[in-house]
């Protein structure tokens, strides 16, 4: 019977080992890939860039590895503000700050609102709204992209943070933010706008760049 038991620890410590192993390999091949955010295009579906922010990059330069800001118009006037921030190595420190963070550092009263789910580009973004200083009000909604994957949880960004740092296993991490300003109170209206954004963004880009976006 003992030595039984002995058979399955060190069989189940192999099979442990194995199977650490194998992982290892697999985030060792998810490697930081150099990302070209100055190819996303200007005009993107009806929507057309009307200003973009250069001086945020400069800011976090030291942070990020690669941040693109702009803000794009429709005809009828309703604007999209679109924000990418992109790290390389995603190991000790999320250099991707979240949005929750920054809009509350600036002095934004947010509320959470929770998850929604698009099918066309699949995937999970984080919904809240933030009332600025001045009472302005905005919808935001964010997705991140780690080691080629959406991660759909603050948990599961955790966790794979952990393993890389414990690993050394290198992977980048992309976060993709779109926001408006709300119109008359229904930020609703506003999520469903920028989601039409979103699914044009996603139909616009370089195969490549929209894999590294929205893990295509």
């Amino acid at each position: 019977m003992k030595n039984n038991l002995k058979h399955i620890t060190i069989l189940a410590l192999f099979a442990l080992a194995g199977a650490l192993t194998f992982f290892c390999r697999v985030e060792r091949h998810a490697q930081a890939k150099t990302i070209n955010l100055s190819a996303i295009p200007t005009v993107i579906g009806e929507w057309r860039m009307v200003s973009q922010d250069t001086t945020l990059g400069a800011k976090e330069e030291k942070f990020l590895d690669d941040v693109l800001i702009r803000t794009y118009e429709r005809p009828d006037g309703k604007r999209v503000m679109l924000a990418v921030a992109y790290g390389a190595d995603q190991r000790k420190n999320f250099s991707i700050h979240l949005p929750e963070v920054c809009y509350k550092a600036s002095g934004c009263n947010v509320t959470s609102v929770g998850r929604t789910a698009m099918s066309s580009p699949n995937l999970s973004l984080k919904q809240m709204v933030a009332k600025n200083p001045d009472g302005g009000v905005e919808a935001v909604q964010y997705w991140i992209v780690l080691g080629g994957k959406v991660v759909t949880s603050e948990f599961e960004r955790k966790w794979k943070q952990a393993y890389w740092g414990t690993f050394g296993a290198d992977a980048g991490g992309v976060l993709v933010r779109v926001s408006s300003l709300v119109g008359e109170g229904d930020y609703k209206k506003d999520y469903e706008v920028q989601k039409g954004f979103v699914k044009e963004l996603h139909q616009s880009l370089p195969v490549i760049l929209g894999g590294q976006l929205f893990a295509d």
